[in-house]
């Protein structure tokens, strides 16, 4: 066993204490307090690795009276915030979610910031920086004619950028401020990935229940994988190599793939295939599985997200056509349903078939409500490094619009990361 195996078996979920990674930072910029005299709203998990970010920005200069922080309702926890409090940033500071598992998470989550930001409007801070998972503050900015004067952004997510490209009205809302692009920077995708995709992938083998299964026996699943991008491609070698699905036995699905680059799996093409699937698992960062695509799906299927948010597989549209009438065979079976509990596993009947969205239809490796931790913090540090130098970045430029995090710091970041590493470091290759 690796290193890395042994350190994702062992992990404990308690708060970590400080990386070498972000500590180096800290010790470049400690002199400078970039954070000074600024406001922070944190639109993000509440993960150990977090608590790490939050305490290297006080070391910064960030007066923890003004960091506000929108929780992403999935990893919302009690632990970390009593860390967070421990730190200095005020109990009422926290906007904690009360969604319900079966309730429109997207609505929701727009509708909680845009409390926050028209408060912000009202009274406006000195300098705001965001903090975001999923572009959620231009998406409610754009729909208040008044603005808020001096607002500076990091972006984390895939998802996030997406959403600006894909939306004009986000572009122009992007265009007015600045928008520090983290999510795709050359160092994020190198070095996050990995981990990702085999936290990924480790909850995928749990909840299939092949954890405790011979590591040679073979599996005769269908399975679908929606996207080849970096986690995309760590999940699908995770699938043939660790769950020991037969490689002709799994199917991608990517615009911009194609068969010959898939190569020896097979390429999807809705249109053309016969093919129905035991397994699928959402890698794409856009819905890339609707409703109407359930007659892929055999009976007992089952689809596993390994994108933010609730997207990949319409998750809204599956619940409300649910809903839509009693006199149906379409339905939520509820027996055992904890609507309280947004990681119970939601199962869907259809006609002549039933299927089960694993963890609420969320994210697989943000498994459980008291999860503090789903990657060992040695291997998520560099996250926290990007997230704080984007940060500094955010406030010293004058330019506005989407930037691309440093491209020397991601270069060093590499490097340093690479020490960290050691034998191992052909992971992030």
């Amino acid at each position: 066993m690796s290193t890395i195996d042994n350190d994702f078996l062992t992990m404990r979920q308690e708060i970590p204490g400080q990386q070498p990674l972000v500590e180096k930072l800290i010790q470049k910029y400690k002199e400078q307090k970039p954070f000074e005299d600024v406001t922070a709203l944190f639109i993000q998990h509440q993960l150990g690795n977090h608590v790490n970010q939050a305490e290297a920005m006080k070391k910064l200069g960030l007066d923890p009276k003004k960091i506000f922080w929108l929780d992403i309702p999935y990893t919302s926890n009690v632990k970390v915030r009593s860390a967070l409090i421990d730190i200095g940033i005020p109990p009422s500071n926290f906007i904690v979610s009360d969604l319900k598992l079966l309730d429109f998470y997207a609505l929701a989550q727009r509708k909680r910031v845009h409390k926050v930001v028209k408060d912000f409007i009202e009274d406006p801070p000195k300098r705001l920086l965001v903090l975001d998972d999923g572009s959620y503050f231009l998406e409610s900015a754009m729909c208040f004619k008044r603005k808020i004067p001096y607002v500076a952004i990091v972006e984390q997510t895939t998802r996030g950028l997406i959403k600006i490209e894909e939306k004009a009205v986000l572009k122009e809302e992007a265009e007015r401020v600045t928008v520090i692009n983290v999510a795709k920077s050359k160092s994020k995708e190198k070095l996050e990935s990995p981990f990702i995709g085999r936290s990924i992938c480790m909850a995928l083998k749990k909840k299939l229940g092949f954890d405790n299964e011979d590591n040679t026996k073979e599996h005769n699943m269908s399975c679908l994988v929606l996207g080849y991008g970096n986690i995309g491609r760590r999940v699908v070698e995770f699938i043939f190599r660790e769950l020991k699905f037969k490689k002709e036995n799994i199917h991608i699905c990517d615009p911009k793939e194609s068969k010959e680059t898939v190569e020896p799996f097979k390429y999807w093409d809705r249109s053309t295939s016969d093919t129905r699937f035991d397994l699928v698992v959402g890698c794409s960062g856009r819905t890339s599985f609707t409703v109407g695509d359930f007659i892929y799906l055999n009976n007992g299927a089952v689809l596993a997200s390994a994108s933010s948010g609730s997207i990949e597989f319409a998750r809204r549209d599956f619940i409300e056509l649910a809903d839509l009438s009693e006199d149906d065979d379409i339905n939520i079976d509820r027996s055992d349903l904890d609507i309280n509990d947004l990681h119970s596993d939601i199962p869907i009947n259809f006609p002549n078939r039933r299927v089960t969205f694993l963890n609420g239809g969320f994210p697989l490796n943000f498994g459980s409500k008291t999860m503090i931790n789903c990657i060992p913090a040695k291997y998520i540090q560099p996250t926290v490094a990007m997230m704080v130098r984007g940060a500094i970045q955010a406030l010293e430029t004058d330019e506005t619009g989407v930037i691309d995090l440093d491209e020397e710091f991601c270069d060093t970041l590499v490097d340093d990361f690479r020490q960290i590493l050691g034998d191992e470091s052909s992971v992030i290759d």
